[in-house]
């Protein structure tokens, strides 16, 4: 019997792709993001940015794209629930906080020259 409920990151193997993940968007600059919540106390609470993009960004990694798909390994999913905090958001807000205003912002880090591409020799 367990006196205090298992830490879910004890589950988690030390080099597994969720801790790179969680590592690499502590490190990003998210002010644009808190920005975008509202301060007026109006409207139900949000998730922290930095969880929704954890958990997306690890959705795409591991090819889940479906945001009913990724609400339930949230539920099943250790990697996934470490990421979260232990947090469950349902589909609709994984749809509504798709990776559209995320992209917009990794874009500078993702895009490729279309020259270069253009100039391979086959």
């Amino acid at each position: 019997m367990w006196l205090m409920p298992p830490s879910l990151s004890d589950w988690l193997p030390a080099g597994h792709l969720a801790w790179l993940i969680v590592d690499v968007v502590a490190e990003l600059d998210l002010s644009g993001f808190y920005r975008s919540l509202r301060s007026d106390g109006r409207g139900g609470v949000s998730y922290d940015p930095e969880v929704m993009l954890g958990v997306l960004l690890y959705a795409y990694c591991v090819g889940e794209r479906s945001s009913r798909r990724i609400e339930q390994r949230l539920c099943d999913d250790v990697a996934f629930r470490v990421i979260a905090a232990n947090q469950q958001p349902d589909h609709a807000t994984l749809a509504r906080q798709s990776l559209t205003p995320i992209e917009s912002e990794l874009r500078p880090y993702t895009s490729r020259n279309s020259d270069t591409s253009q100039n391979r020799e086959v």
